[in-house]
């Protein structure tokens, strides 16, 4: 709607894992330089974890996408329920034709298998599992068996879980500390800071026009959308998209607090930075 008005391709706040609008602050670039480097090293266990919208599954995406074809990366974006539902997600993401009759211990020897020949072939497997926080106890402790698989003291598999913080709290548990042995390199994704979310911002309006945006988010405008969305980028980008839509519907190239402060009370659910509550809507037309 608001893309020729900005002067703009393609919408730069949507919320999916496009890679050309990955912002790599400084911890961004560390985190996936270390998490490269476990993996391809066969190093062990990595975990990453943040709150929801920080951005933890775009930065297992770009992960994926730096391990190059050196490497055979599963994603599981939808945690499996049980050991064997985990062990099947495995083999078919791998290609592997699994009749539906097979058992644990089948589908466990068709797997290790072929990660064997994978191996002899200088090539390294790694599973990167999503909302980790969601596994069973079940599907939790076959990751850890899965990993013991090795060849030549070498690991057959690489393993980084990705989740919300209860999944840190979660492998605290004693019950879990043969998994958490095993983990060599932990993140938190925190916040954006004020100067990452001007960076952030800047960052996508101008890959999204190509540096010709006529789009412009005072610094105060700025400021505003930081505090009421705590640097979760996720929310960074709601506000920013309604605050274009808002701005093009007044016919103005300028956003200014006015439009943020208008936005956060009419055009989210949170709430964010704002202690008003707004008055109930009747939906019928005579008002009750």
């Amino acid at each position: 709607m608001y893309l020729e008005f900005y002067n703009l391709r393609e919408f730069p706040f949507s919320i999916g894992c496009d890679a050309k609008f990955f912002y790599e602050s400084a911890a961004h670039a560390e985190a996936l330089a270390n998490m490269q480097y476990t993996i391809q090293h066969r190093k062990g266990m990595v975990l990453v974890t943040g709150e929801v919208g920080a951005g933890k599954t775009f930065l297992g995406t770009m992960l994926g996408s730096r391990l190059g074809v050196g490497t055979m990366t599963v994603f599981m974006n939808h945690p499996p329920q049980s050991s064997k539902q985990l062990l099947r997600a495995l083999a078919g993401k791998a290609g592997l034709d699994v009749p539906a009759s097979a058992d644990r211990l089948a589908l466990v020897d068709q797997l290790e298998d072929f990660l064997v020949r994978l191996y002899r072939r200088s090539r390294t497997a790694a599973v990167i599992v999503d909302e980790a926080q969601d596994l069973p106890a079940t599907a939790l402790e076959e990751l850890r068996l899965v990993w013991n698989w090795e060849r030549d003291g070498q690991r057959l598999v690489q393993i980084v879980l990705i989740g919300q913080p209860e999944l840190r709290t979660r492998i605290l548990e004693p019950r879990w500390e043969p998994l958490r042995q095993r983990i060599v390199l932990s993140y938190h994704l925190s916040q954006l800071s004020p100067d990452d979310t001007v960076a952030y911002i800047a960052h996508r309006l101008k890959i999204a026009s190509d540096g010709r945006c006529l789009a412009d988010f005072t610094d105060e405008a700025v400021r505003r959308i930081h505090d009421a969305a705590d640097g979760i980028p996720r929310i960074i980008n709601v506000v920013c998209d309604n605050c274009l839509l808002t701005g093009y519907a007044k016919g103005v190239y300028r956003i200014y607090t006015d439009i943020v402060s208008e936005v956060l009370r009419d055009m989210t659910c949170w709430n964010l930075g704002t202690n008003q509550t707004l008055p109930a809507r009747s939906v019928y037309p005579d008002g009750r």
